[in-house]
């Protein structure tokens, strides 16, 4: 029987047998409502407002670290004597990393206060879930073991681990290049065929031959430069606070009674007011919810719903200012500027002035110095194991680099006065 294809402009041509048992589980996953979901929430949120490529969905993604994962446990099954049972706990758990992603990915987690991984795993658990029914009829314990890599517990074979989430891991390998090719930002770009050819298994871990340092010192340095171009680019930033402010302020609305024209019902109007939702309603929700709700609030009679909406809809974003990310009492007291110019042109501070912190970035470019489980192994000729950070200088180089931003981020009739104010000191 011929392997189910799918067409990827990164991976090319993604192929899932139909006979074995992890392809089979795989098939079934990817048909899940919960799954199929993920085909409308974009992979870089409002990063596409940006970067006019980037409308690539987390489905998509998904995908592609399916098919890495796919293709490491082979190469892993080349190494050692791999259980069955393993390489379907692998697959599964890295084709539904992400099932639990919401609206317009990481850029709602800063108003609901809750972890995508938290809603992955509430969904893999979830007995009316199709993705949890579809696991418990394949095997009834792998609802517990899934959420069990996910969550980190370490009850894995360390590979499982290591493929779900390391500083190699599958779901990285396939960002970094699809994000690249989505924005168009070549740096992105980095040689994972050599990497993938040369993987080893090192003590139960991924490792890779010393043949491809020089490869993984390529995808380290491409993940650092994505964050600095894309992931970090203060417009996307901007915008992304612009939701979080719009979202805020709708809710601080209907808590005082406001006379919405529009209120989204259900779940989405729940989540905007903080309420806790059962997963598989958080589940129903995506980003067309929200851009419908958005599209009705531009002509809300509140004055500050309206402008933050009409900015995202129409793209008139609020304008980025650049802040000292080294100097605290500096920064608070330009923050405290730029309010007070706010608020006497009348426009509310706390909505027309949106401060955005980044510092030591989600994904940090090298986590491995001073915490050698994290590190990536590097398997040197006759055998022996080092890690890379210990043969590579340019490694350790990164491993020490902090990435810090600070932004006001600032309604644009505000700016010209907002820089002229933060000038004169």
């Amino acid at each position: 029987m011929k392997p189910k294809l799918f067409r990827d402009p990164v991976h090319d041509t993604i192929a899932i047998s139909r006979t074995g048992a992890a392809g089979k589980l795989a098939l079934a996953l990817i048909d899940t409502r919960e799954m199929q979901r993920l085909r409308r929430i974009r992979q870089l949120g409002l990063s596409y407002l940006v970067y006019p490529g980037a409308e690539h969905s987390r489905f998509a993604h998904s995908l592609g670290v399916l098919w890495l994962a796919w293709q490491i446990s082979e190469r892993v099954a080349h190494k050692l004597a791999v259980d069955e049972e393993d390489r379907v706990l692998a697959v599964a758990s890295a084709l539904l990393h992400d099932v639990g992603h919401g609206p317009f990915s990481h850029a709602l987690e800063a108003v609901t206060g809750v972890d995508h991984e938290d809603w992955s795993r509430a969904l893999v658990l979830d007995p009316d879930s199709e993705v949890n029914r579809t696991l418990v009829a394949f095997d009834a314990t792998l609802p517990e073991r899934i959420t069990a890599v996910l969550d980190k517990r370490g009850t894995a074979a360390p590979w499982v681990s290591d493929l779900v989430s390391s500083q190699l891991d599958a779901d990285r390998l396939d960002y970094i290049l699809r994000d690249g090719h989505a924005t168009g930002v070549r740096i992105g770009s980095y040689d994972l065929a050599r990497i993938l050819a040369l993987l080893e298994v090192a003590d139960g871990h991924l490792a890779v031959h010393a043949g491809a340092q020089e490869a993984v010192e390529g995808y380290l340095l491409a993940r650092f430069h994505m964050y600095k171009q894309v992931y970090l680019h203060k417009t996307s930033r901007s915008a992304e606070r612009m939701l979080e402010a719009a979202l805020r302020r709708a809710a601080l609305l209907h808590r005082n009674k406001h006379a919405f024209g529009y209120w989204p019902a259900g779940a989405l109007g729940a989540l905007i007011l903080g309420e806790e939702l059962a997963p598989g309603a958080f589940a129903r929700i995506d980003d067309t919810h929200v851009w419908v709700a958005l599209s009705a609030w531009m002509d809300d009679g509140d004055r500050v719903l309206a402008d933050l909406s009409r900015g995202l809809c129409e793209r008139r974003l609020w304008k980025p200012v650049a802040l000292p990310p080294n100097d605290e009492g500096r920064a608070l007291e330009l923050v405290g500027a730029a309010r007070s110019v706010a608020r006497v042109k009348g426009f509310d501070p706390d909505f027309a002035v949106l401060v955005d912190e980044c510092e030591d970035p989600l994904y940090k470019p090298f986590t491995g110095v001073g915490a050698r489980r994290g590190s990536i192994r590097i398997v040197e000729p006759g055998g022996r194991t080092a890690f890379i950070e210990d043969r590579s200088e340019v490694v350790k180089m990164l491993g020490q680099l902090t990435l810090r931003q600070r932004l006001l981020c600032v309604h644009p009739a505000l700016k010209p006065a907002i820089e002229r104010q933060l000038s004169k000191g």
